[in-house]
């Protein structure tokens, strides 16, 4: 079955403590996994973010793989006075792991945004995955493409994409994941927010910060791939080869979380180096030397003058 946990700050948690601790979870949540979750809740997502964060990662404990959806919110303060955060994750099986990817679990879930009532629950009830809406407006749609191609990279590297204003991050994210092979749909990591507690070995995308100079630029059209002209010389040595324009896409970041991906950026395409041609001279002719003919005109007339001699003896 599916499993959820709720992260926040109480008077009094599900083990007797007050102050930030599991407040609610699904019966029968293994021990180790319970133990990864508590330390995803430290609510690193939120910083320079705005008050809500979203997230999907695979947790890797006990030999297992679990894809957890996982949503912070800021909700005031707590029992104490100090600011307040609930952090609810999501654990699902293999049964309710829909084919249109934890995107549309994520889109369609009820997130808790307030400190729940503590204790123990039973298995969540999942809402049905919500579809896709299509393109995104104000983003040039090849984007999507770029972006779903770097995640149906088994070793891709982490993506880091900044989007225009007012966009919603997860309508992006459809986009991108409706593009992804349906069997690649879990392998793939994203957030909303620049930092999350990703699993190692995936490939993941998140939402960068504004000032983040190396995050691919949603707002602007993609660029045109390099493209290799030939440069005809004025001379005898041949095509020389001459690069223009720039890489389709700006090289991958990676996130700041513990992991990410491994680093292995989309390969740029090699330049195709025209062979140098190579001039042929034509073949050096010496010149004729005068002195030889006279040569051989005086002798040819000595020979004459023996012969005439001999014949009047």
């Amino acid at each position: 079955m599916s499993f959820e946990l709720i992260h926040t700050s109480v008077p009094r948690d599900l083990d007797g403590q007050s102050g930030f601790g599991v407040a609610a979870m699904t019966r029968g949540l293994p021990r180790q996994l319970r133990d990864a979750l508590v330390g995803w809740s430290d609510g690193s997502e939120l910083q320079d973010t705005a008050d809500r964060a979203i997230s999907y990662a695979v947790c890797q404990v006990g030999g297992t793989a679990w894809p957890v959806l996982t949503c912070v919110t800021r909700c005031g303060v707590d029992w104490s006075g100090r600011a307040n955060r609930v952090a609810h994750h999501l654990v699902l099986e293999p049964g309710d792991r829909c084919i249109e990817g934890p995107i549309a679990l994520a889109r369609a879930f009820a997130f808790a945004r307030d400190v729940p009532e503590v204790g123990l629950r039973p298995a969540p009830s999942l809402p049905e995955p919500m579809q896709d809406r299509g393109m995104p407006s104000r983003v040039d749609p090849a984007w999507i493409d770029v972006l779903a191609d770097r995640m149906s990279t088994p070793d891709a590297s982490a993506v880091a994409v900044r989007l225009p204003r007012g966009l919603d991050p997860l309508a992006l994210l459809a986009a991108v994941t409706a593009r992804v092979e349906p069997g690649r749909r879990w392998a793939v990591q994203w957030s909303t927010a620049p930092d999350f507690h990703a699993g190692h070995g995936l490939p993941s995308m998140v939402i960068a910060r504004e000032q983040d100079p190396s995050a691919l630029d949603l707002g602007l059209p993609v660029p045109s791939p390099r493209v290799i002209e030939p440069v005809q010389r004025s001379d005898s040595t041949a095509l020389k080869p001459r690069t223009r324009a720039v890489d389709r896409t700006a090289p991958p970041v990676s996130t700041s979380n513990r992991e990410r991906s491994s680093s292995s950026s989309t390969a740029e395409p090699s330049p195709v180096w025209l062979p140098e041609e190579t001039a042929h001279e034509p073949p050096e002719v010496s010149p004729a030397r005068p002195w030889v003919s006279l040569v051989l005109f005086a002798v040819a007339g000595a020979i004459t003058l023996v012969a005439l001699g001999l014949l009047i003896w």
